[in-house]
């Protein structure tokens, strides 16, 4: 079982099972831990036992590596960090961004490479948010490697589409909007970015060159521009390669940062070796050379 194809196995309830199992020393029985998550209840006389539900959470959680199951009990995998949700949140990140091509559950990244990539070749993300979910379904699953998920179904369909924004909205790589239709979750890099920039030994109130910066980032978050999963997806559907403009999503990411006093983009007039960003042409930074990692900021 994939963890698209385990649609009820939420990021929230995937932690809650993870987390439980923690704080039973990393171990246990199985039934037990059903019961903790979904007890049995009466609806209209009858009793109700909801087994696919934590069927499919433990499939997730199991696919995701942060579990295994041993005979009949649930064992944490001691490198899975259960600190807090966000710690898992990081952990997962770190797990898929480290998975090969080969590996089912990289289609989560992949995905988003190839959607970042097609931004970049558009100029903005529009051309995404107008599609409904079964075009960007169909979209998505179109641009990946021929293949099949491990239920026989398309890596890629509408059920995994939902399951696909969930995970990406939990690892802070999509936003969800109060709004109403596919237009209200939107592509958004910032979170992730911020939270590689703290976990990153990056030298503060340094001035570093935008190549030495970037490449840093790819390392982190490899479905970014220049990224080995960006630039595979790009060649894989034939997107022209760009290495000084940098698509829509990093773009806004890096401008919402500098915004923030997270770090500065610096541009000194027309010096060579500059990166220009793409998207909001009304903010004053258009493109830069250099960035200064504010050391100052709690993040």
């Amino acid at each position: 079982m994939s963890i698209l194809s385990s649609t009820q196995g939420t990021p929230e309830r995937v932690w809650s099972l993870v987390s439980l199992v923690a704080a039973n020393e990393g171990r246990m029985d199985r039934a037990d831990a059903a019961n903790w998550l979904n007890p049995t209840f009466l609806e209209n006389g009858k009793l109700v036992d909801d087994k696919e539900s934590f069927a499919q959470v433990q499939g997730a959680a199991t696919a995701l590596g942060a579990l295994t199951l041993d005979n009949k009990a649930l064992e944490l995998n001691q490198a899975c960090d259960t600190t807090d949700y966000r710690s898992f949140a990081d952990w997962t990140h770190q797990h898929l961004r480290s998975l090969g091509s080969d590996q089912k559950d990289a289609v989560i990244l992949e995905a988003y490479a190839w959607v970042l990539a097609r931004c970049r070749q558009e100029g903005d993300s529009a051309w995404f948010r107008a599609m409904s979910a079964s075009e960007q379904a169909d979209a998505i699953n179109e641009a990946l490697p021929d293949g099949s998920d491990d239920d026989g179904d398309r890596r890629m369909n509408t059920s995994k589409l939902a399951s696909w924004r969930r995970w990406l909205i939990f690892m802070g790589l999509m936003e969800e909007l109060p709004m109403s239709g596919t237009s209200r979750f939107h592509l958004s890099a910032t979170k992730r970015l911020q939270k590689e920039i703290e976990r990153r030994d990056l030298p503060r109130n340094v001035e570093i060159s935008a190549e030495d910066f970037l490449f840093r980032v790819r390392s982190e978050a490899p479905y970014l521009d220049g990224g080995k999963m960006f630039l595979e997806s790009a060649r894989n559907n034939s997107i022209a390669s760009d290495e000084r403009r940098l698509s829509p999503v990093l773009s806004s990411a890096l401008r919402d940062l500098h915004d923030a006093g997270v770090l500065e983009l610096k541009i000194l007039g027309d010096r060579p070796g500059y990166h220009s960003l793409t998207g909001d042409i009304a903010h004053k930074v258009s493109a830069f050379h250099a960035v200064t990692i504010c050391g100052d900021v709690k993040i």
